[in-house]
C-alpha cells in the first residue's frame, strides 16, 4: 500500500497483517513525496510512482532503494504529478502524467519509448488521468477521471473503445438514500437518473486473469466490473 500522506510503503499479508513499513519524506534518491501507484516488474521490483517528485522510483520488496527515472517538466520522459503505473508481459512500464494530460511508456529500465495523449474530451484525450492497467493481452486501461470514462488502447497507445459506466445504485447510495428523505423526493421528481449509471470521478482499474475490468466509481462509491469480449 502507498501512503500518500505518511510517506511511506506499508506491506500486509492476506489477511490485513502488518509484515513492513519503510519510506521516508524528501526528495533524495529514495525518499517519497506524496507516493501514489505501485506495480512489480519482471523481476519483482517494486516501481512507486513518487508523484510530488516527479519520477519513478524502483526498490526491491524490502525497500531497498535501486534506480529512479523522470523529473519536473512536459518533454518526453518528464512528469508533471504522475499518478499510475502498470506493466505489460514483456517489461515495458506505463505511465499516467496526470498534470500533463498523457500516457508515457518506458523500457523496464526507463528509457523513453512513446507517449501519447494530450488535454481535450475527444478519443485519445485525457482530463487529468490516473489509474491505469494492463491486461494479458497487452491492451491498456486508462481512468480518464474528470473526463467520467476509462478509455481502452491497443499496447502502442491505439484508441480502442471506452467505458463510462452502466451500474445500478450501489448498497453506500441505497444506504445514504434511506438516511436522507429529503434526497428522496428529489431522486424521485428527477426527470432522467440515467447519469446514475455512469461514472462519477472513477480513479482506479484493475484486470484479472479471467479478463475481468475492475473500475473504482470512486464518488459513487462503487466498483463496476466488466469482462472483456474477443472475437
Amino acid at each position: 500500500v502507498s501512503d500518500e500522506w505518511n510517506q511511506r510503503i506499508t506491506v500486509f499479508d492476506k489477511q490485513g497483517n502488518l509484515l513492513d513499513e519503510w519510506g521516508e519524506e524528501g526528495a533524495a534518491e529514495g525518499q517519497l513525496n506524496r507516493p501514489s501507484g505501485l506495480a512489480f516488474d519482471a523481476e519483482e521490483h517494486l516501481l512507486v510512482v513518487d508523484a510530488y517528485n516527479h519520477r519513478i522510483q524502483k526498490f526491491t520488496k524490502e525497500g531497498k532503494f535501486l534506480s529512479t527515472w523522470g523529473s519536473y517538466g512536459s518533454g518526453p520522459g518528464q512528469f508533471n504529478l504522475p499518478w499510475g503505473v502498470a506493466v505489460n508481459a514483456g517489461g515495458q512500464v506505463y505511465v499516467t502524467d496526470w498534470r500533463n494530460d498523457r500516457v508515457q511508456m518506458f523500457g523496464p529500465q526507463g528509457d523513453f519509448l512513446l507517449q501519447w495523449g494530450s488535454t481535450g474530451s475527444g478519443e485519445g484525450e485525457f482530463n487529468r488521468p490516473v489509474g491505469i492497467a494492463v491486461d494479458r493481452a497487452g491492451d491498456v486501461y486508462v481512468v480518464d477521471w474528470h473526463n467520467y470514462r476509462v478509455q481502452i488502447f491497443d499496447s502502442g497507445g491505439g484508441f480502442q473503445a471506452q467505458l463510462t459506466g452502466d451500474a445500478n445504485l450501489s448498497t453506500w447510495a441505497e444506504q445514504l438514500l434511506a438516511a436522507n428523505p429529503l434526497m428522496v423526493e428529489q431522486r424521485r421528481n428527477a426527470k432522467d437518473l440515467s447519469q446514475e449509471k455512469g461514472f462519477w470521478n472513477p480513479r482506479g482499474v484493475k484486470v484479472d486473469d479471467q479478463g475481468r475490468v475492475f473500475v473504482v466509481d470512486s464518488s459513487r462509491g462503487r466498483l463496476q466490473v466488466y469482462r472483456k469480449v474477443t472475437a
